[in-house]
């Protein structure tokens, strides 16, 4: 993954250009960045088009081995999962909710509070709660991601089965591409799922990228749960670093699960043919 040196175009802007070399092929992009302190939450918004376009090559390189993306405007199947969200996400997400016109801010407030009435009436938010705990087991998170589906909670931002924020969606939405039968997903636990795999994996190194620079674990946040994090953890908005320093770690990171992410899948095919 390759960075080169940042070009100063006004006096208090900067534009880095970036090339990302991943499995699915090359990007070449420019992150417009501030002289001196970015905010992470802002570079996580910026950052998100480079989720997509990644997950745009998956996609395209599948439909030529005839393997069909299900996931399309109006299913809503999978808005009822646990979204896991880096912590700079869930600060965007409630940043983007607060700059909405009061009607529908107060809207979209009124559907998170309902839903986490209900997590807690049904014994379930504690349970999200406890994702945050870095210590928490896969085998623990797939119970509890699973029984949160089974209360078929609409996501806050879904509206006539549709994405209202799909421009600022979280990174793992983006990266979320079923090609199994879209009928499958109403039962996500049933093991009819089958999904591409994306090497960006941009939550985790924003995660990643968060608890480097705030001294803190490495946590995940339901969706449902942004803004009440947001409210009580205030000063994960204002976390950030040097911008080109940031800029330099978050690519880091990216690197670091991508070439991880090479190795397991090398490590797999490996064992594979052996037992051929």
């Amino acid at each position: 993954m390759e960075r080169h040196q940042a070009s100063s175009t006004t006096p208090k802007t900067l534009v880095a250009p970036i090339t990302l070399d991943f499995p699915e092929g090359k990007i070449e992009a420019e992150i417009a960045l501030p002289l001196g302190t970015e905010r992470l939450v802002v570079l996580a918004f910026k950052m998100l088009e480079i989720s997509s376009e990644v997950a745009d090559m998956v996609t395209r390189a599948a439909a030529k081995l005839d393997r069909k993306v299900s996931c399309k405007k109006g299913c809503g199947a999978c808005c009822c999962q646990l979204v896991p969200l880096s912590p700079p996400e869930a600060a965007m997400i409630f940043e983007f909710v607060e700059s909405m016109p009061e009607s529908r801010k107060n809207e979209v407030k009124n559907c998170f509070a309902i839903a986490i009435r209900h997590l807690k009436e049904r014994g379930l938010l504690g349970k999200l709660e406890r994702l945050q705990n870095p210590l928490i087991s896969e085998e623990e998170y797939n119970t509890i991601a699973r029984e949160y589906f089974q209360e078929r909670i609409d996501c806050p931002f879904l509206v006539k089965k549709c994405c209202s924020i799909h421009d600022v969606r979280p990174s793992m939405c983006r990266e979320y591409l079923v090609i199994s039968p879209a009928e499958n997903c109403k039962n996500p636990g049933g093991g009819g799922i089958s999904r591409l795999p994306v090497s960006i994996r941009l939550s985790e190194a924003l995660a990643r990228t968060w608890a480097s620079i705030s001294r803190k674990h490495v946590q995940v946040i339901p969706l449902i749960l942004a803004l009440k994090w947001t409210t009580e953890n205030e000063y994960a908005r204002s976390t950030g670093d040097d911008s080109i320093r940031l800029l330099t770690s978050l690519l880091g990171h990216i690197s670091d699960i991508v070439n991880k992410r090479e190795c397991e899948l090398a490590g797999r095919s490996k064992a594979g043919n052996k037992q051929k």
